[in-house]
């Protein structure tokens, strides 16, 4: 991307220069040169027939947020995010690994999901967003690869307001996105989801800044490796569209399992017109919308668009295989191996599509009900 080279400094400190370039490129519209999804994702076969791809979430699975009273989680985890994570997905047998970028104040890439790094300084609890913070310090809470004892532990905001502590069985550091170029095997490919705050309005020059930062580094250390981007941002994936034309960019959306006041985020049909508009090359669906509309996936295929899947419904076989059926093209999973293992012993997995699209929601309940 030598227009990238060209438009975007090269240090550190893209604040003005670079928001002044990213602006300009972004009111270009470059014609999308890259690869097509199927080729990002591979010929996968399985008995003969194309295979779902499997996508690890923040690598090895998301870390659940244990509340006060809840009973702890029994399956192993590592530390969502981080190299350790990512690798051990890959290694496990994912085709890719996705996990969430921010960037820092001067101008780093980093893996965090949280809008929010959360630190207990004995017992007071310190808030901080990704972009208030300096590499250094970033780098600099919770676990060290030094093993010494945690001085800034990290914890996180539950679901109903409480901080919890973040508990995993396998400890790893923060990372850079630069990390991750450089640590993980290059057979695994990486879906770069670019995280934006959902509860505030990111201005323009903030997108623009951030996306800035991310595309160069993958210019920098991307090394061949298949990569496409994503984000919930509609305004933001429309500008990583714009900017670049070497690696396609899918849509996050809920599908209208929540609604948003941005009418772009409440369902499928609208996350299609948004791909059309801004020539994207697919969407990720949260599963629940596709398992209750199966319908919706021919919608999105006739658009000529590819069509990943995530949420908890996607660590059980079952909504895999309705999926499958219905040509949805790849899954993002917490339970890597366990959905691996699956795929390679369970040829039902690599059945054709059927004449119609029409998905038996029979079991569907009671995945649901597992899944809550």
């Amino acid at each position: 991307m030598p227009i990238l080279s060209a438009m975007f400094p090269q240090g550190p400190n893209l604040d003005a220069a670079a928001t002044k370039a990213a602006s300009a490129l972004s009111n270009m519209n470059i014609s999308y040169a890259g690869p097509r999804m199927a080729q990002i994702l591979g010929d996968k076969k399985l008995g003969g027939q194309q295979s779902l791809a499997i996508i690890g979430h923040r690598g090895s699975g998301k870390n659940k947020v244990i509340i006060s009273g809840e009973a702890p989680n029994t399956r192993p985890s590592v530390m969502e995010n981080t190299i350790k994570s990512l690798v051990q997905a890959g290694e496990n047998g994912a085709d890719f690994v996705e996990f969430d970028v921010q960037v820092t104040k001067d101008g780093h890439a980093v893996i965090f999901h949280d809008d929010h790094i959360i630190i207990d300084n004995k017992g007071s609890y310190i808030a901080r967003r990704i972009g208030d913070l300096t590499l250094e310090e970033y780098l600099s809470l919770g676990f060290q690869s030094d093993g010494l004892e945690i001085q800034m532990p990290l914890v996180r905001k539950a679901s109903d307001g409480s901080i919890c502590r973040w508990i995993v069985n396998v400890q790893d550091c923060l990372c850079t996105l630069k990390d991750a170029f450089e640590k993980i095997p290059l057979s695994v490919g990486f879906n770069i989801e670019l995280k934006f705050d959902d509860e505030a309005e990111v201005p323009q020059a903030d997108l623009q800044r951030v996306i800035s930062v991310v595309l160069r580094e993958v210019e920098m250390y991307g090394k061949g490796r298949k990569v496409f981007y994503s984000s919930f941002h509609p305004d933001a994936v429309d500008l990583v569209r714009k900017m670049q034309a070497e690696f396609p960019v899918l849509f996050l959306t809920d599908g209208g399992t929540y609604i948003y006041k941005d009418e772009r985020r409440n369902s499928i049909e609208s996350a299609i017109r948004l791909c059309l508009q801004c020539g994207l090359q697919g969407i990720v669906s949260e599963v629940k919308a596709i398992l209750e509309n199966p319908g919706l996936v021919s919608k999105v295929k006739d658009a000529g668009l590819c069509l990943l899947t995530y949420g908890e419904l996607n660590n059980y076989v079952e909504a895999l295989q309705k999926q499958k059926e219905v040509n949805v093209d790849g899954v993002i999973v917490d339970h890597v191996l366990e959905i691996v293992t699956a795929t390679q012993n369970d040829t039902s997995l690599s059945i054709t599509s059927p004449s119609s699209d029409k998905m038996s929601s029979r079991d569907l309940p009671g995945i649901v009900k597992a899944a809550a």
